[in-house]
């Protein structure tokens, strides 16, 4: 029997429920995949700012990154109209460590959305912070000021 509004039958609908079994079954998508791929249709709160990504060291560094060792650090910027967020990515093998820089400088609540979970580190109070133990693959950042009453400012998922 034929649906006449979208030129399907019941045969192909129940082939392609059959292939959806055997393909979930036999190859199914990650649990991190799909954590992050919930994360990113989360992330812009009604509360932040979207840092715009502005540099990434791996795109914009054009023919030079065939030339790079594989130690090299990565570096990437985010921007708004008052917050810069630098990042350094150090890689660290199973492992990623994120060495990061607000402007203008000072104290503030970061956290470090990534596919292992959640880390949550402060800047001091020239805005450096650190974060170790960041699991490859898709990262955000969340920043907020201490004290200040301005909107937290969110980074876009970038894979590291």
């Amino acid at each position: 029997m034929t649906d006449e509004a979208n030129g399907t039958d019941e045969a192909d609908e129940r082939l392609l429920g059959a292939l959806r079994t055997v393909v979930g079954a036999a190859d199914p998508v990650p649990t991190e995949v799909v954590e992050a791929a919930k994360a990113s249709l989360t992330w812009r709160s009604i509360d932040a700012e979207l840092a715009e990504l502005a540099y990434d060291s791996l795109l914009d560094d054009g023919l030079l990154v065939g030339t790079r060792s594989e130690s090299s650090p990565r570096s990437l910027t985010f921007e708004t109209a008052d917050v810069t967020v630098e990042v350094e990515v150090v890689d660290m093998g199973a492992h990623r460590r994120l060495l990061g820089q607000l402007v203008p400088p000072g104290p503030a609540d970061i956290q470090v959305r990534h596919s292992g979970g959640l880390i949550r580190v402060g800047a001091d109070e020239v805005g450096r912070f650190t974060a170790a133990g960041v699991a490859p693959g898709p990262v955000s950042l969340r920043c907020r000021v201490t004290g200040a009453g301005a909107a937290p400012v969110e980074t876009p998922w970038v894979v590291v």
